[in-house]
């Protein structure tokens, strides 16, 4: 399934943004955002509450109704207060199949942490699979490469909103915002922090989805949504889109911590993008190579995340 395709791959970056334009593209997206005021309401929905087996934290927690000034479809977060206040902000971005991942071991260090679901895809009852594309999978990629609404700009866009709803909760110290995830997560984690500059403390990349589109020959369950729009947009089009949601694009703006974590196994976000990204990078870095590693969140970069954040969150 999802075969490689032949890509010239040199053609294919000559295609993509210039610095410059990723700048402005960044900065757009933040002024956007600026404009846009955000309502957040914390639910009184438990839907993961078991009468054994209840996690210590799991009636803190909340689901987070994220609704905006300008009309855009209300979407979720999941809020983990830190058990001592104030205290940092961690933000957890999702993954590509958009589950809301729980991490009391981050507030039992001392952190506040707040889930993201984007573009609505994810709240208190589940998915919601009306929005999902007809083989389950999510629209947010192929949309980017088409350039219709409902991308990755859209997507950033939903996050910074839901940051800023974070940032001026009394729970969270003033400027100890760092942001992290796995597979897109890793991704958005890295082009948010681009975003945000100076504002984030650091980041943790793991198996970061979003890397090198050119190098993948669009294999692959996660890189292979796009070879449908592939066939349909015009190369300079298709490669330039996807660009400006490349993390490599934006290597050049991040100057905070980044951790990155590659997988030997994972024939989903190949490793050699990792290693690519980590070589075009200037800031404090660091790889971490899991010779067995396949593509998911494990134990390993649950602590290479708790490490990260302990020294520069």
């Amino acid at each position: 399934m999802w075969q490689p395709l032949c890509i010239d791959a040199d053609q294919a970056f000559g295609w993509y943004p210039q610095p410059t334009q990723v700048d402005a593209w960044a900065a757009g997206l933040l002024a956007k955002s600026n404009a846009v005021s955000i309502r957040g309401t914390l639910l009184k929905t438990q839907p993961i509450r078991q009468e054994f087996g209840n996690g210590p934290n799991t009636l803190e927690n909340r689901f987070v109704k994220f609704e905006a000034g300008d009309g855009r479809r209300p979407f979720y977060g999941y809020w983990q207060p830190a058990a001592k206040t104030p205290a940092p902000l961690l933000v957890n971005l999702p993954g590509y199949g958009g589950y809301v991942n729980l991490h009391p071991q981050l507030c039992d260090l001392g952190y506040n942490v707040l889930h993201i679901s984007p573009q609505g895809y994810v709240g208190p009852r589940g998915a919601e699979k009306a929005l999902q594309l007809p083989d389950g999978n999510w629209p947010v990629l192929p949309l980017t490469a088409e350039g219709l609404p409902g991308g990755y700009a859209d997507w950033l866009g939903d996050c910074l909103l839901a940051i800023r709803w974070a940032q001026a909760r009394p729970e969270v110290q003033p400027g100890r915002l760092s942001l992290y995830g796995t597979s897109q997560g890793g991704g958005t984690a890295l082009l948010l922090a681009s975003i945000l500059g100076k504002e984030v403390r650091c980041a943790c990349a793991d198996l970061p989805f979003l890397t090198g589109f050119p190098l993948t020959g669009l294999a692959g369950p996660a890189y292979g949504l796009l070879q449908d729009p592939f066939t349909r947009v015009e190369a300079p089009q298709f490669w330039n889109r996807l660009g400006y949601a490349d993390t490599l694009s934006h290597a050049h703006r991040l100057a905070v911590p980044v951790m990155l974590t590659a997988g030997g196994a994972d024939d989903t976000c190949p490793a050699g993008t990792v290693e690519a990204l980590f070589q075009k990078l200037r800031c404090t870095k660091q790889l971490t190579w899991l010779q067995e590693g396949v593509h998911t969140h494990s134990r390993q970069s649950m602590v290479l995340f708790a490490a990260w954040m302990q020294l520069y969150a």
